[in-house]
């Protein structure tokens, strides 16, 4: 399993798949917060000629917990030294929900080897209204361990059309595989604390150059589309798509569609 010392955090990643054209950038995956790599697993069988890069964010899946607050400029800086590590020089960047708001930091740095950028279901700053929400999961946390946060999060984070055809979602077998999956309370107390140091985006967003495409889901009630309308309106020339009865776990919940938005976008021919 590899994994590689990153800014004094050992990170867990894989490569995936053999690119049609040698010349087609990487795709990057940035995990949701308490996400492993394991979570693209659905999305995967969709995505035949890229070469795909996933990798564990500091506190996630197989990669260390170092201390402190894993704060997005931090995810971010973390990002960057793994692309150089791995001699990574090309590449499109994908990130979910708090791995958005790490890739929104990272192409607000204009990095030379970025050529395009898909943020999905994600925010560009914290208001009073999501910060209530996540509370609401640091207090799951605090009161009953990860499984009380998972039981909290639960109605945030799956569309009412993927619950509704898919019920088992939420019952003891379902919530027992996610709480093996979960990062350690430790981390999980780690990446929340890192996440609420996050301000306003949008004045930096000014500064990405990269084509941009911003995806949400229609019945995501963690982060509305609302917010993606924001991202996309602070990056110069960023296209907003809605992606029809979509919670916010779009590549668990609706994979082929969510891979032919990034198919089209970033204009690979299956």
């Amino acid at each position: 399993m590899p994994r590689i010392v990153i800014n004094a955090a050992e990170l867990y990643y894989q490569i995936d798949g053999q690119p049609q054209d040698p010349d087609q950038p990487v795709l990057v995956l940035a995990n949701g917060i308490f996400q492993r790599v394991e979570a693209w697993e659905p999305l995967m069988p969709h995505l035949p000629g890229f070469r795909v890069l996933r990798y564990d964010m500091r506190g996630q899946g197989r990669s260390s917990i170092p201390p402190g607050a894993y704060t997005p400029e931090l995810h971010a800086d973390d990002l960057e030294a793994l692309l150089e590590a791995l001699n990574i020089e090309r590449y499109h960047l994908l990130g979910l929900s708090n791995g958005g708001i790490v890739a929104q930091v990272h192409a607000a740095r204009q990095p030379a080897g970025l050529h395009k950028l898909i943020l999905l279901c994600t925010t560009s700053r914290i208001d009073p209204l999501i910060r209530a929400k996540v509370e609401s999961w640091r207090l799951g946390l605090e009161w009953g361990s990860t499984e009380g946060r998972l039981r909290v999060a639960l109605p945030w984070i799956w569309g009412r059309a993927y619950l509704e055809a898919h019920p088992e979602v939420a019952g003891a077998a379902s919530l027992e595989q996610m709480k093996l999956a979960a990062p350690t309370v430790e981390a999980q107390q780690n990446l929340l604390a890192g996440f609420f140091t996050l301000g306003d985006l949008r004045p930096q967003l000014r500064s990405v150059t990269a084509p941009t495409l911003v995806l949400s889901g229609q019945e995501d009630l963690l982060f509305p589309p609302l917010y993606a309308q924001e991202i996309a309106q602070a990056i110069p020339g960023a296209k907003h798509r809605i992606l029809p009865q979509t919670g916010h776990a779009a590549p668990i919940e609706v994979p082929a569609l969510l891979a032919r938005e990034i198919r089209e976008f970033l204009e690979v021919n299956a």
